[in-house]
């Protein structure tokens, strides 16, 4: 069962993501993140360390809102990534688009 994904801002410039993005969650979220980052154009960094699980929607959702934020003139930082994003953004090679901070400081991998 999939939990309810939700965002939020969290600052000025920042959003936290929270439970799936997966693709019974995407299309909802997608149209709640429209609504907060239309009233919040300075999104800087988006925080998942309390994002659960993520599918092949989620990337795709995130790889939009990236592209959203360069053709706004910004730039989205992705923090505390989780490790199924990080893996399925490397078998798509996707990570240097997303430019994925790991929720393990230690992984050098990104």
């Amino acid at each position: 069962m999939s939990a309810a994904a939700a965002i939020r801002i969290s600052s000025a410039d920042n959003a936290e993501l929270s439970g799936d993005l997966t693709f019974k969650t995407v299309k909802d979220l997608a149209t709640e993140a429209e609504t907060l980052f239309g009233a919040s154009k300075s999104i800087k960094q988006l925080d998942l360390s309390a994002v659960e699980r993520v599918d092949s929607s989620g990337l795709a959702l995130l790889l939009e809102w990236q592209a959203s934020a360069k053709n706004r003139g910004a730039l989205l930082q992705i923090l505390h990534a989780p490790d199924d994003l990080i893996s399925l953004a490397k078998l798509c090679e996707a990570e240097d688009l997303l430019q994925l901070q790991s929720r393990n400081l230690n992984d050098s991998s990104l």
